[in-house]
């Protein structure tokens, strides 16, 4: 049995390192070039999966290098990968990031033909069933939704994340009447804040929580960059945790670390909310502290990163 099953964005992320973001028209000076494991999704189960969550993933591959390279990190991260399918002569999906030594950076994503052939099948249902979580976010749309409906009609807790903005799920075939449409189906919605409020129509965080009631009456925890996160309970709570104060090496996949950590320490270690916000926000400060979107702590590493920056964590005012 399975703590967390994914299902969603599997990728190989491949780092241009640059000596600075170019302008329009401009230039950078390539400094290498590194191949690291990625995807969003997967990001966030290697991150429970190292802080001893038990995990699973669904996902389709290409029969390529990249592919392999995606099953053979998720195995050494302690990930089952039987989930996960192998389309023969098809590309895998990867991106292409350029960053900067300040952790600027710019993605480029290619698809891939992996990506857009998979269908969820009862194969996939039965493995879903072994967990008692489902966490995606959204893509490819066809599963993600599919497997979404099945998880949340078998009993199993959900949490869904939006992580970019709508213009970018829509070419990736995800609708913003279908993201909404898909919140009865949610426990727990964490969007960034960029596309949390293209989905609401509004740049007001509390507006965003009121117009999003509509459609979703659990948990609501929203990301806010550099300022950290905010939380929406189903009784009109309003917690606030600010990032860490650090020296930012590389932001890839903070995010996805960040949510990581929130559904160990919340769903898995049943800690309280206020506690798991600030567990995820160390996660996500240790990961930007390092290069490369996996590069997330294990469970000592959290824990001692957390009663490190535990003052910070207090007497703090909700604020936007």
């Amino acid at each position: 049995m399975f703590d967390v099953i994914g299902l969603g964005l599997v990728a190989m992320d491949v780092f241009y390192h640059v000596d600075d973001l170019p302008v329009e028209d401009g230039f950078a000076l390539l400094l290498n070039t590194d191949f690291l494991p990625g995807g969003s999704a997967t990001n966030v189960i290697v991150q429970i999966s190292r802080l001893s969550g038990k995990c699973g993933f669904l996902a389709q591959v290409g029969d390529d290098s990249l592919g392999d390279g995606i099953k053979d990190n998720l195995i050494n991260e302690k990930v089952d990968s039987s989930g996960i399918k192998t389309l023969p002569g098809a590309t895998s999906l990867n991106t292409k990031i350029v960053v900067d030594p300040r952790g600027r950076k710019f993605i480029l994503l290619e698809k891939g033909s992996a990506f857009d052939q998979w269908s969820f099948s009862n194969p996939d249902l039965e493995y879903l069933k072994k967990a008692s979580i489902y966490y995606t976010d959204m893509l490819p749309s066809d599963p993600a939704f599919s497997a979404l409906k099945a998880a949340k009609e078998a009993g199993l807790k959900t949490v869904v994340n939006l992580q970019m903005g709508l213009s970018q799920m829509k070419m990736l075939g995800v609708s913003r009447e279908a993201i909404l449409d898909s919140l009865k189906y949610v426990d727990i919605f964490a969007p960034c804040q960029h596309g949390f409020k293209q989905l609401c129509n509004s740049d007001n965080l509390d507006e965003c929580n009121q117009f999003i009631r509509k459609y979703f009456d659990k948990l609501l925890i929203c990301t806010i960059g550099e300022k950290g996160s905010i939380a929406y309970t189903n009784n009109n709570e309003k917690i606030y945790v600010p990032a860490l104060s650090i020296n930012a090496i590389d932001t890839t996949g903070a995010g996805d670390s960040y949510l990581g950590g929130l559904i160990y320490a919340y769903l898995i270690a049943e800690k309280a909310l206020l506690h798991s916000m600030e567990f995820a926000t160390v996660c996500a400060g240790f990961t930007c502290e390092r290069v490369g979107a996996t590069a997330s702590p294990n469970l000592i590493e959290a824990e001692h990163y957390l009663n490190s920056y535990q003052n910070l964590f207090r007497d703090h005012n909700p604020t936007e």
